[in-house]
């Protein structure tokens, strides 16, 4: 009859062999990006190089962007308040592997202060060994796995602070451009975006 403490030595072991094949595997077989694409712009204004259909493609997806934020109810244009400081923003681009174009609007959160913009910053993250914990408990259970992606992710986080940002590049209202976005909701590269959204 086998010890507990030489059991519980080959359980841990044979969780470590597993999750690290398991990882070895995922990182193995996640599909690599092939090279910097020569149609990904890397700023709005580099879309009119562009050939034309490819712009329209671009252009599609900065709207798809621009339904999200509207949908969430993400803003509202307002007269900035005095004495109150602007946040900027940039569009970025990426083309997925399956060849769909993708523009995200991201806060140029850099530009933030600490105490008047945002307060705390921590989000919880996962760490490698739980990771392969909970790999090898799928194999060694023969379960089944799948992953889940939520999709505009950070614009279901409220924000408490008083955040404005400007308008967006080649999407200014021309009645009112000199109206700014006073945010109700967070975007990617705001401090506290990822603790907002958990």
């Amino acid at each position: 009859m086998r010890e507990p403490m030489e059991e519980e030595t080959n359980l841990k072991k044979v969780v470590r062999e597993a999750g690290k094949g398991l990882m070895d595997l995922l990182l193995c077989n996640t599909v690599k990006p092939s090279g910097p694409s020569h149609h990904v712009p890397v700023h709005y204004k580099d879309i009119v190089r562009l050939p034309q259909q490819t712009q329209i493609g671009w252009r599609n997806a900065c709207q798809d962007e621009l339904k999200a934020l509207q949908k969430r109810q993400v803003y509202d244009l307002v007269d900035l308040p005095p004495n109150r400081k602007v946040i900027g923003n940039r569009w970025v681009f990426s083309e997925k592997s399956d060849g769909r174009q993708r523009a995200c609007l991201v806060a140029k959160g850099f530009s933030q202060i600490e105490g008047i913009n945002y307060e705390e910053i921590f989000s919880p993250v996962i760490c490698y060994e739980t990771i392969c914990l909970m790999f090898a408990l799928v194999a060694l259970k023969n379960m089944y796995m799948t992953g889940l992606d939520v999709k505009t992710a950070f614009l279901y986080g409220k924000l408490k602070e008083e955040i404005y940002m400007k308008q967006l590049e080649g999407f200014v209202m021309k009645s009112q451009p000199n109206k700014v976005m006073h945010l109700k909701r967070t975007l990617y590269g705001l401090k506290q975006a990822s603790l907002a959204w958990w």
